[in-house]
């Protein structure tokens, strides 16, 4: 009895095999709807960019949209493969008309028919922003190789932003943005101006440009800074003598610095022990005496220097050679 039904349980389990390993997928042809209410909007385009929306498809199956594009005597050819049902075309020519068409397409790679055809041409409306954060650090450190004005910002976002013009004056913050004072162009957020002098205040104003080279954001700045001249040590300096365990430091005041830091170390390179911080006055010196804690050794070799601020940061702007004095016996 047992042998008389085991063929017939042997087909079954061979029919149902088969019938799991088949995949009715392999049988679908049936491509998606075309997508429908295909179109541009007006309010998001422009300034070299086309913002294409539809609606989006119900299908199970979906795997997709396809934009195709075309323009002046090129036809049309795939530009896009998408899964959101919006797309903004950017890095357009502001006078050329551009014709979109699009399709869905399903996991099986059944692809709808073309939707309408939507044609703009993304004029230039809009000049750029003004750059923002606009910032300005003056440095005199040539021992680091660092005699500059550093200035930053934050970059544009905008899809037809091309790039920016910076100008520069060295007599006054009221300057025009002009050939005059045009200092250098750039598409970074950065600049470095090394053509700078010591002493010497400068002012910068920075514009951004689109790519049609006519609209223009207003100016941001201007920003100003000094490379600060560096002060001379005074006293106690050279690695010579001195009469007393709290030595008053003197150092020339320069212009344009609003505070410094003084530094007290063992070594010529490290071994800090003592920093204070002073605002700058209009004496033609600055001094401060040593406050006796921590208490220095006598008979030792101790080494000093001064950094000047030219803004209340704590961005270092010149630092002074490294002196040295002897502490009494």
């Amino acid at each position: 009895m047992r042998k008389r039904y085991l063929p017939i349980l042997l087909m079954i389990m061979l029919g149902l095999l088969i019938w799991s390993c088949s995949d009715p997928a392999e049988d679908d042809t049936t491509a998606p709807d075309t997508p429908t209410n295909f179109n541009y909007s007006a309010a998001l385009s422009g300034d070299g960019g086309v913002y294409l929306t539809w609606d989006e498809n119900t299908e199970d199956d979906l795997g997709g949209y396809t934009l195709y594009r075309s323009y002046g005597s090129v036809d049309y050819a795939s530009i896009a493969s998408l899964q959101s049902n919006y797309y903004m075309d950017a890095g357009l020519d502001y006078d050329t008309e551009y014709s979109y068409k699009l399709t869905a397409h399903d996991t099986e790679g059944n692809e709808s028919g073309f939707t309408n055809i939507v044609s703009v041409t993304p004029i230039n409306l809009n000049p750029p922003q003004t750059p923002s954060n606009f910032q300005i650090k003056a440095h005199n450190k040539p021992t680091e190789f660092l005699v500059n004005v550093e200035l930053t910002w934050n970059q544009n976002t905008e899809s037809d932003f091309s790039h920016y013009k910076i100008f520069r004056s060295d007599v006054s913050g009221l300057f025009a943005t002009n050939s005059a004072s045009f200092l250098d162009s750039t598409t970074d957020n950065f600049y470095i101006d090394e053509a700078v002098t010591p002493g010497t205040t400068y002012h910068y104003k920075l514009i951004a440009y689109d790519r049609g080279g006519v609209l223009e954001a207003p100016a941001a700045g201007p920003v100003s800074d000094t490379p600060l001249e560096i002060p001379t040590l005074v006293s106690p300096i050279g690695g010579n003598s001195i009469s007393t365990l709290t030595p008053t430091f003197h150092w020339v005041n320069v212009s344009n610095a609003v505070k410094y830091k003084i530094i007290v170390r063992t070594s010529s390179q490290t071994g800090d022990i003592w920093e204070s911080t002073l605002t700058a006055t209009a004496n033609a010196e600055m001094t401060v005496t040593y406050p006796g804690t921590p208490a220095l050794t006598p008979n030792t070799l101790y080494y000093w220097f001064v950094s000047g601020y030219s803004k209340d940061t704590e961005d270092i702007n010149v630092f002074t050679p490294v002196t040295g004095f002897r502490t009494p016996s």
